[in-house]
């Protein structure tokens, strides 16, 4: 056992004890008075230490006596607070990840065929001026069949104003998307008129159903 003094042994007994301020304030004055008392009768302290114990003995004893649990040291709650902080950080980071869509070219993709996909996407813009509503909504998924409607297909014409007959499909690109697990497809293609032109975003799901749809 390393050689304390009366000070640091009273300080390191009362720093292990899980109990309030005012009761080590009074454990500490005991074992100050018991101490002296021993050093007085001739007593060594070194004699008096061995004889009361290590002071990790003495605390947990008076912490069981107390029913108390002894205080729990700044190096574990600063390991458990780090080890915490790291846990929510890795859920940020894999929640954020999950939320990065993953991009594959449409050439190498498990789920989709590009010449289908391509001729889909060409028949919704077809569909979309002159304008066909009935063949569009039979062409929509589920969610998008209830938002897609003929008022707000119109607005959408109108908002791009004369464009004329359909010329060609001056460009187009189709790129596979899996993000979170839901996986569909997506085509960017510019679609030649008399008056102008119109770039279309095209979404479709695994089924081939109309998902998504935006022109500009």
């Amino acid at each position: 056992m390393r050689i304390m003094n009366k000070k640091q042994y009273i300080k390191k007994v009362i720093r292990l004890l899980g109990c309030s301020r005012q009761q080590k304030r009074k454990i500490q004055l005991d074992l100050e008075n018991d101490i002296e008392m021993a050093l007085k009768q001739g007593e060594s302290l070194e004699d008096i230490i061995q004889r009361m114990g290590a002071p990790e003995e003495v605390a947990r004893e008076f912490n069981e006596n107390m029913g108390v649990q002894p205080p729990r040291s700044h190096k574990k709650m600063i390991i458990i607070i780090i080890g915490l902080l790291v846990g929510v950080g890795l859920a940020v980071f894999l929640f954020i990840r999950s939320m990065i869509p993953e991009y594959t070219d449409l050439q190498d993709s498990s789920y989709f065929q590009q010449e289908q996909v391509a001729q889909i996407m060409a028949e919704v813009i077809l569909d979309v001026s002159p304008l066909d509503e009935q063949s569009l909504i039979e062409r929509c998924d589920e969610t998008m069949a209830q938002t897609l409607t003929e008022h707000s297909l119109s607005e959408a014409l109108e908002s791009l104003g004369e464009l004329g007959d359909f010329q060609r499909i001056t460009s187009e690109r189709y790129v596979e998307v899996n993000q979170n697990g839901y996986i569909c497809v997506i085509g960017e293609i510019v679609a030649l008129y008399q008056k102008r032109s119109v770039t279309y975003t095209i979404t479709l799901d695994q089924n081939y159903q109309l998902a998504g749809l935006y022109m500009k």
